[in-house]
């Protein structure tokens, strides 16, 4: 960006601004991305200690180093800001609604109104979730486009900044033997898994009112699966690229609760904030179809939860088996091809496939080999954080990574037969790898997640 810009952080000392905005923005500087940037300013009720330390810490200081008290309900607090934006004629103002999903309505609002008085070029990112439902986000959206236009407006999902994702791009279009066989002639299924082993981390008050499905399925687990699953866009140019996953995304089928498998861990109920007897899922297991000529009758298997065995987050394609008169040849069935492409605990991408055992007979049952791409070791350095590649998108005016207005609600549609529907609750043993319902989601089909 050419012109002097700052970045006002609503939410400025909350946990998502010390742990990854405020460090990211101070690596970018330091690497030399950030040369016009005024200040960074947080805004909250209280100037908390540890935000004190942590912007004492950063270099440089007086870059950091801005709070402005700050409450979203009081009108008061805005014409506080406006008086320190009048100061800042002819900059670019960044605000970044790092706050409760709860707030978004209210502080879009009253920061509308406000910047109605100011003809400085304007950015507003929001993270997720946006909106809670079809209804909530369509009223989000027209309440955001009363106030700002559509490219001035960054909804984030931080899986979007991960290196391995944004690969699938370079993997599948600049690869002719890979994208000649990214279709139902050849990929047997595809496996979406996000899962963690810890649980919701003191945030029972925000999760209690969210569950699994808000949190991760209609956000994160479905731009992944757009991204893997779109058609190539014409041209590397963010429109482009946002119609293509747009119209992937109108090709899904609503998600049916009878393919529908959801889950809650032991001792969730005695979690702090979360209501006695709550209902709210903290697993859920779907199987879900696209309905156009690339992916006709190619199932897609999503699963996502917390306090399972592992922190894992990847998507397989795997692909069909070969011929059975193959298998006669070699005396065995060889295991399917798969590319695994990872974001946790590692940035890589592995290829599996099959081959004759070292030193074996010529006709013998092939060994899956495994070919692997570490990103980190292959540069030999640790890769940019999701936040920092966002952030500097968000300052050069890159939005194909950002989810647009007509997208996100799509993504509401297809999950929302699932929110409304009363499927049963199954109740799992934390450290296991969810309630059996969700193996048998797939052993119904004759396979298994892949984890």
């Amino acid at each position: 960006m050419n012109r002097k810009f700052s970045i006002f952080i609503l939410g400025g000392t909350g946990d998502l601004a010390k742990r990854k905005l405020l460090p990211a923005l101070e690596r970018l500087y330091k690497e030399g991305h950030l040369k016009n940037l005024h200040k960074v300013y947080s805004l909250a009720r209280e100037e908390d200690p540890s935000w004190k330390v942590l912007v004492s810490s950063l270099e440089p200081s007086e870059k950091f180093d801005n709070f402005l008290q700050f409450d979203v309900n009081l009108d008061s607090s805005y014409h506080h800001l406006g008086r320190v934006l009048q100061e800042l004629k002819g900059q670019e103002l960044i605000f970044y609604l790092a706050l409760s999903p709860f707030l978004f309505e209210t502080a879009l609002r009253k920061l509308g109104r406000l910047l109605r008085d100011f003809t400085n070029p304007r950015k507003i990112v929001i993270e997720k979730p946006f909106g809670f439902d079809t209804a909530s986000a369509r009223k989000l959206n027209q309440l955001l486009y009363t106030y700002f236009l559509e490219e001035e407006i960054y909804r984030i999902d931080h899986f979007l900044g991960k290196e391995t994702i944004q690969n699938i791009f370079s993997l599948r279009f600049s690869n002719t033997i890979f994208e000649s066989l990214w279709h139902r002639n050849f990929v047997d299924h595809v496996q979406i898994v996000a899962i963690e082993d810890i649980g919701i981390e003191g945030r029972g008050e925000y999760y209690d009112k969210a569950g699994a499905i808000r949190d991760m399925l209609q956000n994160h687990m479905l731009q992944m699966l757009s991204f893997l699953a779109m058609e190539p866009p014409c041209c590397m140019y963010p429109e482009f690229i946002r119609d293509e996953k747009v119209k992937l995304l109108r090709s899904v089928r609503k998600i049916s609760p009878e393919e529908t498998v959801k889950g809650q861990y032991e001792g969730y109920l005695l979690e702090k904030g979360v209501k006695e007897g709550s209902k709210t899922e903290t697993f859920v297991a779907v199987k879900l179809h696209i309905d156009n000529p690339r992916w006709q009758d190619v199932p897609f298997y999503l699963m996502t939860g917390k306090r399972l065995s592992k922190k894992l987050s990847q998507m397989t394609v795997v692909f069909k088996e070969v011929p059975r008169s193959f298998a006669n040849l070699f005396d065995c069935m060889p295991n399917q091809n798969k590319i695994i492409f990872q974001t946790s605990p590692k940035n890589k991408i592995a290829i599996h496939f099959e081959l004759r055992p070292p030193a074996g007979k010529f006709i013998a049952c092939p060994v899956e080999t495994v070919m692997e791409y570490d990103m980190e070791s292959y540069v030999g350095k640790k890769l940019p954080e999701a936040y920092e590649t966002l952030i500097l998108d968000i300052i050069e005016g890159d939005r194909s990574l950002f989810i647009r207005g007509d997208e996100v609600e799509l993504m509401w549609e297809i999950v929302q037969p699932i929110l409304e529907s009363d499927a049963p609750l199954h109740i799992y043993k934390p450290g296991t790898l969810g309630p059996e319902q969700a193996h048998l989601l797939l052993q119904k089909d004759g396979k298994a997640w892949i984890i």
